[in-house]
């Protein structure tokens, strides 16, 4: 962090941003549906044993080399850019990020997945906000509290199952990092373009020391994936998560600000427990659906307008 004192960030929509609240919301809608896919598509690569830097290949090279051009384009607004800004956004969405929601998919089911990295989002942007910005930001501290409390209960009663607790922990660790992407990405008030620019680029460079590492060990698994298996992976991946969400969420956090975008993430889990459910007949435990409830049910409250 630079010496200079820290603005203050505005956790809500910018003054300035002039569009209509419901692109926003509509913005969000279509991010909220990637991210369900985003979690099936990361299951069905764990089940198929598929080595994770092949789905982030997936998952960043298309997107890398699209945006590359707006890369260069921004090269001198994105290099002027606190390099605790860049590092946030960076690891908070890209490649450290996928490969801790990757790892965590491995040792847990969807919907608790689901559930735990958007579901705690409020609750790690309010407590990283009044951090950095005052106490203000957890005034709703009751709906906080009730995620924690839905928190604490998917890690009390099923942590101890198999290696759940492991990813319990990345699952977590994934949310934190998302937070603090979200607030970067309000307080670096990036293009869309320039920040999917930014974190599928320089993801993309991360990745390839550990492609060519890879390919030295053999040829790539992907490309013994069913063809229906690999379309969908690059659906999902490679084009909704890779290219439309990261757009699609930085104008989300454009006009509805940080928290609101966070928050919104707790329907997340009812979309890809439902797509689990068909897919991969992962039906949730009732102890699992009690947290579920109890985190949805503090982030919807988290929406309320406060008198």
């Amino acid at each position: 962090m630079s010496s200079s004192a820290v603005r203050a960030l505005p956790l809500g929509p910018s003054s300035s941003d002039t569009a209509p609240a419901w692109q926003g919301w509509a913005a969000l809608a279509l991010t909220l549906c990637i991210w369900a896919g985003f979690f099936i598509s990361l299951r069905a690569g764990a089940r198929a044993a598929l080595p994770l830097a092949e789905l982030a290949l997936i998952r960043f090279a298309p997107a890398g080399l699209i945006f590359l051009p707006v890369l260069w384009r921004a090269r001198h607004r994105l290099m002027a850019l606190p390099w605790r800004l860049t590092l946030s956004i960076v690891a908070g969405a890209g490649l450290p990020y996928f490969l801790i929601a990757g790892w965590g998919m491995r040792h847990a089911p969807v919907a608790e997945g689901a559930t735990l990295i958007p579901g705690t989002l409020p609750l790690f942007t309010a407590l990283l906000a009044a951090a950095l910005h005052g106490r203000q930001a957890l005034a709703r501290w009751p709906a906080l509290l009730c995620i924690a409390a839905g928190v604490a209960t998917m890690l009390a009663l099923n942590a101890g199952q198999g290696d759940r607790a492991q990813g319990y922990a990345l699952f977590l660790l994934g949310s934190l990092m998302w937070s603090a992407y979200t607030l970067a990405l309000r307080e670096a008030r990036l293009a869309p373009l320039e920040a999917a620019a930014l974190i599928s680029c320089i993801s993309l460079g991360l990745l390839t020391p550990w492609l060519a590492w890879q390919l030295s060990q053999g040829p790539l698994q992907l490309l013994a994936l069913a063809p229906a298996q690999l379309g969908l992976q690059l659906a999902l991946q490679g084009l909704g998560v890779g290219l439309i969400s990261t757009l699609s969420y930085s104008f989300a956090v454009a006009r509805l600000g940080a928290q609101r975008s966070a928050s919104a993430g707790a329907l997340t889990p009812v979309l890809a427990t439902l797509l689990a459910l068909a897919l991969f007949g992962e039906r949730p435990e009732a102890l699992t659906l009690l947290g579920m409830l109890l985190v949805a049910a503090g982030v919807l409250w988290s929406q309320r307008p406060q008198r």
